[in-house]
């Protein structure tokens, strides 16, 4: 069986085996998040204006520790390995199947374009939150993103420019 290859100018990825060890890492996330010595990380979303209720919803997560992971086995092309920083992370989930990752950290600033980064093999955007609702909110971050897209996920969509995030690489 042909592997499903999604391929950007020279580099190339194993669509499957990059979903499989994006969720793998979603979870394991979304697990130390809701687990033991989270304080630091819940309170940062609350006071980014997220809510409990809302933070489990959208499956957010958080990796404590800074960590490479080799690309051959993320099923990106290439023989060398990206680094995946500290931080609360987003999987970005269309019909059950996440497409995307990226990780915001937690001591960027707001106005900081590195504050919010992209795993390579990610879906570049825009992402699209509420993707059925009429009206539509334009807005440059993740993190605002969330929180108007909380305020009401029923009524509007949020479309997220990613144009000033930054893909990781080693």
């Amino acid at each position: 069986m042909k592997p499903d290859l999604n391929c950007e100018s020279i580099s190339c990825v194993d669509a499957k085996t990059w979903e499989r060890k994006a969720r793998a890492f979603a979870i394991r996330s979304r697990d130390h998040l809701w687990g033991k010595n989270n304080e630091d990380p819940l309170s940062f979303l609350y006071l980014k204006g997220l809510n409990l209720k809302f933070i489990g919803k959208m499956s957010l997560g958080w990796n404590k520790f800074g960590h490479n992971r080799p690309c051959e086995g993320w099923g990106l092309s290439g023989k060398g390995s990206f680094f995946i920083p500290s931080g609360i992370v987003f999987p970005y989930i269309v019909g059950k199947k996440i497409t995307g990752m990226f990780i915001i950290s937690m001591k960027g600033t707001d106005s900081d374009p590195s504050s919010e980064l992209i795993l390579p093999g990610s879906f570049k955007g825009p992402l699209i939150l509420g993707p059925g609702n009429p009206e539509v909110k334009n807005v440059t971050g993740i993190m605002e993103g969330l929180k108007i897209f909380q305020e009401n996920p029923d009524e509007f969509r949020v479309n997220i420019d990613l144009t000033k995030n930054l893909i990781l690489s080693d």
